[in-house]
C-alpha cells in the first residue's frame, strides 16, 4: 500500500486515533502484503509549518520521547499484524517551501534547503536550515526509526520524493548550497540511512521513495524551466547515482516516482493519464541499472496500477519486483483478494477525482474516497442488516441512486430502482463520453457488474421508467429522489443568431458536431468547461476559446487534476503524458470575462484588464479561509470589449438540482420517508452523491 497522509486521524499531539488504526485493519484484512503509513514528520521546532496553535498538530507523530504517542503506534502494529500484513511507517523530514505559509503570516521564520519561495504563497520567503539544524533532523529520524522498531514496525519509509523538505535538501531545484556538508546533496539522504541503520541494526529494512527526476524541464519546456525554476533539477542520471548511493549506505528498495509539487499531476496521476504511466522510464529504468550494476536492491513500482492486468504485466516483464497501490486501496480495500480469488470485475475502480484522498484533508478533513463512503469511517460506519424490511423506490441510477440501491439491498430491503435511460451513471455516464475519461468507464464497468449480480439476488431495476409522483404509490415505505440535475441555457443577447449546445447535451450525443464547424466558443471556465474545450481540441481537432468568469480556471478543482488539465490545454502534455502533437493549437482562454451578445457568427466578451494568466499549472489555489496578504483585487470596471469568431457555442455553465418530484412528494404528508441525495440535492460531487445516499441507505 502506498503512502497517504493521515491527516487528522491522529489527536492533537500526533497519537493515531482509533480512526487510523481501524482505516489500516481494513486493508491488511483485505490482503496487502506490505502496508505503508502515510507521512510522519520529525522534525517539529526545526520546521514551522509542521505545527498549529499551541503547538499541536494534524499530522501523527512518532517523534521524541513520548511513551503516550507510542500506544496508539503499538495499537496499530498489533491490530494489522493477525492478518499477515507487515507494515512500514512512512518517516518524513518535514515540508519547507510545500508547507503552509500561514506560520510565517504570524511572525514565524520559514525554512528550506536553501532560499526558497514557499509553493503557496511565492512572496513568502522560506531562510537555508544551517547544518547544525539539519544534522539535528538526521539525529530525529534516527530516534524516529527507533521508536517505531520499538512500537512493532518492521521497517521504514523514506519520504524523499515530490519536493518535500527531504527532496529540497537532495536535489538541484532547491539545494543550491556553496558550503558546507549539505552542499553535496546526496550527503543528506546518506546521514539519515546511517543514522537509521546505526540505532535500529543493519537487518531492518529501509524502503526510500524518490522522484528519479522532478521533470520540470520536460513539462513546461526551456523557457519556464530556467525562468521559474533556475534551470535545475535532478536528471535521471543523476538520480540513478543517488540510487547507488543510497543502496551503499543501506537502502533496500527504491520506491520510484516522477515530479514535484510544481506539477503534482506526475506523483499524484490524476484521471486523465493512461495506466503504468511512467513505469517503464522510471521503475523499469532503475531496475536496468540495478541489473547493469550488480545490485541487489528491490525495485517497487507505483502510479496508475488499479487495474490488476496492468500490475501483472508491470511484473511480468520485470520492470520491478513490487508493485505498489494507493488509492485503488482506498476504493476497494479487498482489490488483492479479488485479485487472488479471479473477483477482479467485483473491483470497485478508482475514478481518479482526488476529491476525498487529497482534497478532503486540504480542507480540514482525512483521507476518505469518493466511491467507497466507508474509507476513513472505517471506526464509525457499519453496514448492518435492518431489523424491519421495508419497500424502497429509488428514483435514478446515477451514482447516488446506485449507492443507495446497493446499500439498501444487502441490508435486506425490497428496493426497485428507476432509471429512465437504458442504463445506469447518471452524469458519469455523460462525463465518460471523453476520452480523457477512461477510469469512469472502467469504475462504471466494475459498477454495472455488481448491479447485474445484485439483480441474480433480488435487486429490481427499471430501465426506460420516468417517475412522476402520481406514480408512486403508497405501497413505499422509503422512496430516495436521486433524480439529478437539470440544465438551462444562460439568457444572453443574440442567442437566436447562433448555433448552440449544452455540454451534457453534447456529451450525450458522443460529442457530434453540426457540419462545418471549424471554430468552438466554449462559455464556462470549470472542470466540465475546461475538459470538453480540451477534448474538443484534442479529439476532434477544432480551433477552441474558452471563456470563463473566475478570474482562474476551474477553481474548486484538486491541484493535481486541475494542473494537468491547464498542463494538457497550453500543449505541453497530453494523456499519454507526452507532448501531443495532435493538439492543433493551445485552447484559447479568456479568465474573468463575461459573453454579452452575440451577432452575426460572432461572440463579444466584456473582459478584464487585470486578468491573470490562465496557464499556471504550478501555482495552487489556496482555500478560502487562508489569507493571502499579497493577492491584487482586481478592478471590475478595467474592461476591453474581444471580439470571437465562433460556428458553435457550447454552454458549460452547470446546472441546478431537479429536485421538484422530491418536494412534490414530500407535500403529500404520508407515513412514507422521502430522501433526497446526489444532484437532485444539491449539484456536486461524486463523493457528496456517494456519501450522501449511502448515509441515508444506511439508516432507513
Amino acid at each position: 500500500m502506498s503512502p497517504i497522509g493521515n491527516i487528522n486521524m491522529a489527536d492533537p499531539v500526533g497519537r493515531p486515533l482509533n480512526k487510523m488504526i481501524q482505516y489500516f485493519i481494513e486493508r491488511a484484512k483485505g490482503g496487502t502484503g506490505l502496508l505503508i503509513t502515510g507521512l510522519v514528520p520529525v522534525s517539529y521546532g526545526i520546521d514551522p509549518t509542521l505545527s498549529e496553535e499551541n503547538n499541536t498538530t494534524y499530522f501523527p507523530r512518532i517523534d521524541g520521547s513520548s511513551r503516550t504517542r507510542l500506544s496508539g503506534w503499538r495499537d496499530l502494529t498489533a491490530g494489522v499484524k493477525p492478518y499477515g500484513a507487515k507494515i512500514f511507517i512512512q518517516l518524513s523530514a518535514g515540508l519547507g517551501r510545500v508547507g503552509s505559509p500561514e506560520p510565517a503570516l504570524s511572525g514565524k521564520i520559514l525554512k528550506s534547503a536553501s532560499w526558497n519561495k514557499n509553493y503557496y504563497i511565492p512572496q513568502v520567503p522560506h531562510l537555508p536550515l544551517s547544518d547544525r539544524k539539519i544534522k539535528k533532523i538526521v539525529k530525529m529520524m534516527g530516534q524516529s526509526a527507533a521508536n517505531a522498531k520499538m512500537s512493532g514496525f518492521d521497517g521504514v519509509h523514506l519520504h524523499g520524493h515530490e519536493g518535500y523538505l527531504m527532496d529540497q535538501l537532495t536535489s538541484a531545484p532547491w539545494n543550491r548550497r556553496k558550503l558546507g556538508r549539505y552542499r553535496n546533496k546526496f550527503q543528506f539522504g546518506i546521514d539519515v540511512v546511517r543514522e537509521i541503520k546505526n540505532r535500529c541494526g543493519e537487518d531492518f529494512p529501509i524502503i526510500y521513495r524518490i522522484d528519479l527526476t522532478q521533470a520540470l524541464q520536460e513539462s513546461y519546456g526551456d523557457e519556464i524551466f530556467r525562468k521559474r525554476f533556475h534551470g535545475k533539477e535532478r536528471t535521471i542520471d543523476e538520480g540513478l547515482q543517488f540510487c547507488k548511493a543510497l543502496y551503499e549506505a543501506g537502502v533496500n528498495a527504491f520506491d520510484v516516482d516522477k515530479g514535484c509539487y510544481d506539477n503534482w499531476f506526475w506523483p499524484h496521476p490524476p484521471s486523465y493519464f493512461g495506466d503504468a504511466i511512467y513505469v517503464e522510464e522510471m521503475a523499469g529504468r532503475l531496475k536496468d541499472f540495478f541489473r547493469e550494476e550488480s545490485i541487489d536492491a528491490k525495485v517497487i513500482a507505483v502510479g496508475k496500477l488499479g487495474k490488476p492486468e496492468v500490475a501483472e504485466t508491470v511484473l511480468s516483464d520485470q520492470q520491478a519486483d513490487f508493485v505498489m497501490l494507493g488509492r485503488p486501496l482506498l476504493a476497494d480495500p479487498y482489490w488483492p483478494i479479488k485479485v487472488k480469488e479471479n473477483r477482479t470485475k467485483e473491483i470497485i475502480h478508482c475514478i481518479g477525482d482526488h476529491e476525498g484522498c487529497i482534497e478532503s484533508f486540504k480542507k480540514g478533513g482525512h483521507p476518505c474516497c469518493s466511491v467507497n463512503p466507508y474509507t476513513g469511517f472505517e471506526d464509525t460506519k457499519r453496514l448492518a442488516k435492518t431489523e424491519k424490511r421495508k419497500k424502497v423506490a429509488i428514483i435514478g441510477a446515477g451514482p447516488a441512486g446506485c449507492e443507495a440501491a446497493i446499500t439498501s439491498h444487502i441490508r435486506g430491503h425490497e428496493v426497485i430502482l428507476f432509471e429512465k435511460t437504458g442504463r445506469i451513471g447518471g452524469q458519469l455516464l455523460t462525463a465518460s463520453k471523453m476520452l480523457i475519461k477512461h477510469d469512469i468507464r472502467r469504475y462504471l464497468e466494475n459498477l454495472e457488474y455488481r448491479i447485474e449480480l445484485l439483480k441474480k439476488d433480488g435487486l429490481s431495476i427499471k430501465f426506460n421508467t420516468e417517475v412522476n409522483a402520481s406514480d408512486i404509490t403508497d405501497d413505499f415505505d422509503v422512496i430516495i429522489c436521486c433524480s439529478g440535475l437539470k440544465t438551462t441555457l444562460p439568457a444572453i443577447e443574440g442567442m437566436e443568431d447562433i448555433v448552440s449546445l449544452e455540454g451534457r447535451d453534447l456529451l450525450n450525443r458522443n460529442m457530434e458536431l453540426p457540419e462545418n464547424v471549424e471554430n468552438i466558443l466554449v462559455v464556462g471556465g470549470g472542470v466540465l468547461g475546461c475538459e470538453i474545450a480540451y477534448s474538443l481540441s484534442y479529439e476532434k481537432g477544432k480551433n477552441v476559446t474558452l471563456v470563463g468568469r473566475n478570474k482562474e480556471l476551474m477553481p474548486e478543482t484538486v491541484q493535481a487534476n486541475r494542473a494537468q488539465m491547464l498542463w494538457m490545454m497550453m500543449g505541453k502534455g497530453s494523456p499519454s503524458g507526452k507532448k501531443e502533437e495532435n493538439l492543433k493549437q493551445p485552447v484559447k482562454v479568456c479568465n474573468a470575462s463575461e459573453v454579452v451578445r452575440f451577432s452575426n457568427g460572432k461572440a463579444y466578451v466584456k473582459a478584464n484588464r487585470g486578468r491573470k494568466d490562465p496557464y499556471t499549472p504550478w501555482k495552487a489555489l489556496i482555500p478560502e479561509n487562508v489569507r493571502n496578504p499579497f493577492e491584487k483585487k482586481t478592478d471590475p470596471d478595467n474592461v476591453e470589449e474581444i471580439i470571437i469568431d465562433t460556428d458553435l457555442v457550447i454552454f458549460a455553465t452547470g446546472g441546478k438540482a431537479d429536485d421538484s418530484l422530491y418536494y412534490e412528494l414530500l407535500k403529500r404528508k404520508t407515513d412514507t420517508e422521502v430522501y433526497s441525495a446526489g444532484d437532485s440535492t444539491k449539484p456536486g460531487r461524486v463523493w457528496e452523491a456517494i456519501t450522501g445516499a449511502n448515509e441515508i441507505a444506511r439508516n432507513i
